[in-house]
């Protein structure tokens, strides 16, 4: 990963609702971002907001899996894979495919993103490669 911006320097992402902290990222093809949750309620909501996104995933990026909890080497995690298509602007109309996941027990997240035809080839594969080696 490099080219890590924080929501506190100039032209970094901006921290979302309930959001303490955002840091963005590039990871090849894929942009990642590391969020720190005020508190374990707003990653949950957070967490709600991705889920209900992943119900239109598999439409839009076949393959995708439904939300889940997984056991990684340190944690548990919650597991999101969602899509949306982007609204505005030069990729307009593009579908985006993406991983949301949590700590269990802390209020901090990651989700890794990426053009699913023009990025990924339209796969799952590389997000799901990066999302095994990054945990």
């Amino acid at each position: 990963m490099s080219d890590c911006i924080a929501d506190t320097s100039t032209g970094g992402p901006q921290a979302g609702t309930g959001e303490q902290s955002r840091t963005r990222c590039a990871a090849g093809i894929v942009t990642t971002y590391w969020i720190s949750y005020r508190t374990i309620a707003d990653r949950d909501a957070a967490q709600a907001r991705y889920a209900a996104q992943a119900a239109n995933a598999p439409q839009l990026t076949p393959g995708a899996t439904p939300p889940t909890t997984r056991s990684t080497s340190s944690h548990d995690a919650y597991y999101i894979e969602y899509a949306y298509k982007v609204p505005s602007g030069p990729q307009a109309g593009h579908s985006i495919a993406a991983i949301w996941w949590s700590d269990a027990n802390k209020p901090i997240a990651g989700v890794f993103l990426a053009y699913w035809t023009e990025g990924l080839g339209s796969t799952w594969t590389p997000l799901r490669d990066l999302w095994s080696r990054a945990i």
